[in-house]
C-alpha cells in the first residue's frame, strides 16, 4: 500500500513538472507569436540592420587607415554600436512591452487569473524575447562582419570566426541582461521606456565617469569585462578622464566574475518580476487609476 502511495506521488509531481514546462512553452509560442505579428518588428529589425551599410560606405566618405582596416571596423561597430545602443534599444522595444503592454491594455487581470503558473508566464515570455532579439541581432552582427570582409584586412578564417562568435556572445549577454531590467521596469512602472532610457544612457554614461565603483551599478561594466581581450588598455589603467580634480581609474573584474554577476543580476530580476507579478493585485480600477 505504502509503495503505490510513492507511485502515485511520483506520477504526480513527474505530471506536474511536464505541465509547468507545458505552460512555460506556451507562453513562449505566444508571445513569439505576437512579437512576430507587432509592427514594432519591421522598425527594430531595420534599426538593427542600418550598422551593415556603414562598413560599405566608409570607403567612400573618407580615405583614412580607418576606413580601410575591417578588423577595426568590426571591433569599433560591436563595441560602440551594437552593444552600447543597439542591444539597449531592442530591449526596450520587446523587454517593456512582455508584461508592461498587458498593463497598460488593461488585460493583465484576465491573464494573470487564468490557470497558469505566472512564473511559467514570465519564463516563456522572456524566452521568446530573447529568441526573437537575439535572431534579429545576431543576423546583422553576421552581415556586418561579412561587409568588414570587403572593405579589406579581415579574412574568414579560424581567428576572426573565433572573433565574431566572442562578440556574437556578449551580444547576446546583453539581451539578457537589458532584458531582465526591461521586463522588471515593465511589471512594476507603467512608464518602463522613460526609466530604462535613463538608466541605459542616461546613468551608465554617467557611471564611467564618476570617481570610485559606481559603474559597478550598471550592467555595461560587466559587459565591458567580456569583450575579447585584444587592447592593452582594457587590461590595466583605463580611463585617464580628469573630472575637476579627480581621476578615475577603472576597476577590473575578471570575465568569469562578470559572467557570473550578471547571470545572478539577470536571475534576479527575472525572481523579483515573478514575486511582482504573483502578489500585486491587479484589476481595471486599479491598472486604469495607475
Amino acid at each position: 500500500m505504502t509503495t503505490q502511495t510513492c507511485l502515485s506521488e511520483s506520477a504526480i509531481v513527474t505530471r506536474d513538472k511536464r505541465s509547468y514546462w507545458t505552460f512555460t512553452g506556451g507562453a513562449f509560442a505566444h508571445a513569439t507569436t505576437m512579437m512576430i505579428r507587432h509592427k514594432r518588428i519591421v522598425l527594430a529589425a531595420l534599426v538593427t540592420l542600418a550598422p551593415v551599410i556603414i562598413p560599405l560606405l566608409l570607403p567612400l566618405l573618407t580615405k583614412s587607415e580607418f576606413s580601410e582596416d575591417g578588423i577595426k571596423i568590426f571591433k569599433f561597430l560591436m563595441e560602440q554600436i551594437y552593444l552600447k545602443a543597439m542591444a539597449p534599444l531592442l530591449a526596450l522595444f520587446f523587454g517593456c512591452m512582455l508584461i508592461g503592454e498587458d498593463i497598460e491594455q488593461q488585460t493583465i487581470p484576465y491573464i494573470v487569473t487564468r490557470p497558469i503558473p505566472r512564473s511559467a508566464l514570465v519564463l516563456g515570455r522572456f524566452g521568446a524575447y530573447v529568441f526573437m532579439s537575439a535572431v534579429i541581432l545576431l543576423t546583422s552582427v553576421v552581415l556586418t562582419f561579412a561587409a568588414c570582409t570587403a572593405v579589406g584586412k579581415l579574412e574568414f578564417c579560424r581567428e576572426t570566426i573565433v572573433l565574431l562568435a566572442h562578440y556574437a556572445g556578449v551580444g547576446v549577454a546583453s539581451l539578457l541582461g537589458y532584458g531582465a531590467l526591461t521586463t522588471f521596469l515593465g511589471a512594476i512602472s507603467r512608464k518602463p521606456i522613460i526609466i530604462g532610457v535613463l538608466f541605459m544612457f542616461g546613468w551608465q554614461r554617467l557611471a564611467t565617469i564618476v570617481p570610485g565603483a559606481v559603474d559597478f551599478l550598471t550592467i555595461e561594466k560587466y559587459l565591458n569585462a567580456l569583450l575579447p581581450a585584444m587592447a592593452t588598455e582594457r587590461q590595466n589603467t583605463v580611463v585617464k578622464l580628469a573630472l575637476i580634480e579627480f581621476q578615475k581609474k577603472q576597476l577590473i573584474i575578471d570575465a568569469s566574475k562578470a559572467g557570473l554577476s550578471l547571470l545572478i543580476i539577470v536571475a534576479a530580476l527575472i525572481v523579483a518580476t515573478c514575486l511582482v507579478i504573483r502578489y500585486r493585485e491587479y484589476s481595471q480600477s486599479r491598472t486604469a487609476a495607475g
